[in-house]
């Protein structure tokens, strides 16, 4: 029990209950968010040899590659369903590895930013990072913002290294490459540095100036690489103009509805903080920092612009947490007070009910539609394709979850005649049957 009274122990066992209460139950979720079923069948088609990574495959007779999204997320899961199998649990370790990239980028800018700070203080950021919402659900529903996040968050690492700002550049077109425009936001982060006094100004100028260069390089090279150029086209007629065309689920009456979820991800960084101040120093003391600010508004920059469009999403926030989290936790200080037993042994006990009942507390998604498919999955061989009734036109999960689990093509257009053919499910409301070609009327 002495140990777990030393601060660095202590950060880890408080750490080890965030995780096993609020990351664990979505990243062993069973099912998942719709876009993030289809970026893994776009990764396991490449990594099957279907498609490139310029010009990737989601369903095999399409005759347009898949230009929904820039293609780095699923070019770098590819490399994991190659070397691993496509196991849903290599979508976990790839998710993983998302949320340990962030760790390591934590404590890149703890030891930048904060040197004064303990070994442990970074592990506390990440407590409260962890704690957020939208970083469970997005390790569990396999979103591209967690790998775009880390990528920015390391481009904001370089940047603040006047001898690597070159890099920062690089690692922001590596953050434009998984989204778009949104990518670009880590650029921000030099001006906002200086104007807040943090970066001197000479520094300053030589860090964007060799930022720009790389950036500007990058881009330069992607357009003169026809594979590439023909993508980023693709996906600019393909999303960038419908997002600000198309009416979607948002639109300009509601532009502002995504404050909310922003101001709860804040809340709950907010209120985790003052807990673990209350913990960590014995009292909750506010003190004003030139770095926290920096990072606070860094954070907007990273949200707050995603409001210009017509189509937002509360997951689009999840690259500003993590900013978000720097700057609230360093935003309270004090000298460290050492654990008590009694506090060392509830956190642990904690941990123990929370791996005991893990099992009882993950999530699902789409349970019976998993289920039907998974019982008629020995009547088809991989690769199968099937027209559907118009009734099922729309029956997006069901193309994902077909392409993903049994590597069916479902062509909800029926702009081709199939092999096989799905309908609903006549007595069975919202399921559906898989009927053999030889069976069809």
């Amino acid at each position: 029990m002495a140990f777990l009274q030393k601060p660095m122990a202590f950060a880890l066992l408080v750490l080890a209950a965030v995780w096993v209460w609020t990351i664990a139950p979505f990243w062993l979720q069973e099912g998942m968010f719709l876009d993030g079923i289809i970026y893994a069948s776009v990764a396991q088609n490449l990594a099957d040899g279907i498609g490139t990574f310029w010009a990737p495959v989601y369903q095999w007779s399409a005759s347009v590659p898949y230009s929904e999204q820039l293609p780095l997320f699923t070019g770098l899961e590819s490399l994991f369903f190659r070397a691993l199998g496509g196991s849903v649990w290599t979508e976990r370790l790839f998710l993983g590895c998302a949320w340990v990239v962030h760790v390591l980028g934590i404590r890149a800018v703890q030891r930048r930013w904060w040197p004064e700070q303990g070994v442990d203080a970074y592990w506390w950021v990440v407590s409260v990072w962890s704690l957020l919402p939208l970083v469970a659900w997005g390790m569990g529903n396999h979103v591209q913002e967690m790998w775009m996040s880390a990528f920015a968050l390391w481009a904001v690492v370089a940047l603040s290294h006047e001898r690597w700002s070159w890099l920062g550049g690089v690692l922001t077109v590596a953050a434009f490459l998984f989204k778009g425009p949104q990518g670009l936001f880590p650029l921000v982060w030099l001006p906002l540095a200086s104007a807040f006094g943090i970066i001197h100004k000479q520094p300053f100028r030589k860090s964007l100036g060799w930022a720009f260069v790389f950036v500007l390089l990058s881009f330069a090279l992607l357009w003169l690489w026809d594979d590439a150029r023909l993508a980023l086209v693709r996906n600019a007629e393909n999303r960038l103009v419908r997002t600000f065309t198309a009416v979607r689920a948002v639109n300009t009456t509601h532009r502002l509805w995504l404050l909310g979820p922003m101001l709860a991800q804040w809340g709950v960084v907010l209120a985790a903080s003052v807990v673990l101040a209350r913990v960590r120093y014995g009292a909750v003391r506010f003190v004003w920092d030139r770095r926290t600010s920096a990072f606070l508004l860094f954070s907007l920059c990273a949200s707050l612009p995603l409001l210009i469009t017509r189509e937002q999403r509360d997951f689009y926030l999840i690259p500003s947490t993590v900013f978000a989290a720097l700057g609230v936790v360093h935003s309270f200080k004090g000298s460290l007070v050492l654990p008590s037993k009694r506090l060392a042994a509830g956190f642990g006990l904690l941990v123990v009910l929370g791996t005991l009942t893990l099992p009882y507390r993950r999530h699902e998604r789409d349970k019976d539609l998993r289920a039907e498919l998974a019982h008629q999955a020995p009547g088809f061989a991989p690769g199968s394709s099937f027209n559907v009734q118009p009734e099922l036109r729309l029956h997006f999960l069901l193309q994902s979850y077909g392409m993903r689990f049994n590597r069916w093509e479902v062509d909800l257009t029926n702009e081709k005649v199939h092999e096989n053919r799905v309908e609903q499910h006549s007595t069975k409301e919202g399921l559906v049957f898989m009927r053999k070609a030889t069976e069809q009327k």
